[in-house]
């Protein structure tokens, strides 16, 4: 008889926590979503985790727990280091207290870190055991993903692409320094830009809670000046990053997640385009940039791999 095991995994960001129970052969079985708990974090999300497990086991055999989280993680320990828009989340406990109350073993990482396993193992970088994973949303993050491993770094704190200086008297980033990826070539970044042009031209704009990256881009493809010129700054920056860490890790794949990864082939082939104008000749015959296949289910199939 084959017994094939259940996990139950969790994706935790600042807004939803998704979860679902995934089997060791990447089928989910189940999968929701709840609301992140807005205070106290470092003891609240940890016991509507137990809850949430302590439900599905009345259903499933749940064998571990693979968590992704939002946050710097220590993933030996099981906690979460640091974390922003969370309230008070640093220096949760998760593997300690979901075993004291379910005897299950849990296993947690860095949410970019198992959205790349995740890729690795059921997604775009499907057979590939060294790459780059990007995602670009609010903030970019990284994973380096080599000989199907995440490179943590001594400190643990690898991949924080987001910043790494790309303009050395450029804006302050809320991390203390200037002229950060992340306040370039973020989707936040192309909102922001586009934002200040329509302000420094005097011009307004009825419903300014809608625009988001998606907006500014379908404006740009509309022939909107403004977006255009923002898009194009947009573009340009996150090339230069890419090519940066190209000639830095020679990775031959980069995938691309996070919302931006939803504008499809026109905005990778662009990408791709830049790319090969930019990076070292060497490089050009085997690198790819491709876009993330799992969309919002690589943070739990991360979380699955890890765990199995």
């Amino acid at each position: 008889m084959i017994i094939i095991n259940n996990i139950a995994c969790f994706d935790i960001g600042g807004t939803f926590i998704k979860y679902g129970i995934i089997n060791e052969n990447g089928q989910i079985l189940y999968k929701d979503k709840f609301s992140t708990p807005e205070v106290n974090c470092k003891d609240n999300i940890p016991a509507e985790l137990v809850k949430k497990i302590n439900v599905l086991k009345e259903k499933y055999v749940i064998s571990s727990v693979g968590i992704s989280t939002a946050g710097q993680v220590d993933h030996k320990k099981g906690e979460v280091i640091f974390a922003v828009n969370f309230s008070d989340y640093s220096g949760a406990k998760l593997s300690e207290t979901i075993y004291e109350h379910t005897k299950l073993k849990c296993f947690v990482e860095n949410d970019v870190n198992a959205a790349a396993l995740g890729e690795m193992w059921m997604g775009a970088a499907k057979g590939k055991d060294t790459f780059l994973c990007i995602t670009i949303g609010t903030g970019i993050g990284g994973a380096i993903v080599i000989d199907s491993k995440v490179y943590r770094g001594i400190g643990g704190n690898a991949g924080e692409v987001g910043h790494m200086t790309i303009n050395k008297f450029g804006e302050k980033c809320s991390c203390g320094l200037n002229g950060c990826y992340d306040k370039y070539a973020s989707t936040s970044a192309l909102v922001r830009n586009y934002m200040d042009s329509l302000n420094n031209s005097g011009k307004t704009i009825k419903n300014i809670n809608l625009i988001d990256g998606k907006e500014v881009i379908s404006r740009a493809n509309n022939g909107d000046n403004l977006a255009v010129e923002a898009y194009e700054d947009f573009l340009n920056d996150l090339t230069i990053g890419l090519v940066n860490l190209t000639h830095i890790f020679d990775p031959g794949l980069i995938v691309l997640g996070g919302g931006i990864s939803g504008q499809g082939k026109p905005f990778i082939d662009e990408i791709n385009k830049r790319f090969k104008l930019k990076v070292m000749k060497a490089y050009r015959s085997y690198t790819k940039i491709i876009l993330a296949e799992l969309q919002n289910d690589a943070g739990l199939l991360g979380a699955c791999y890890l765990a199995k």
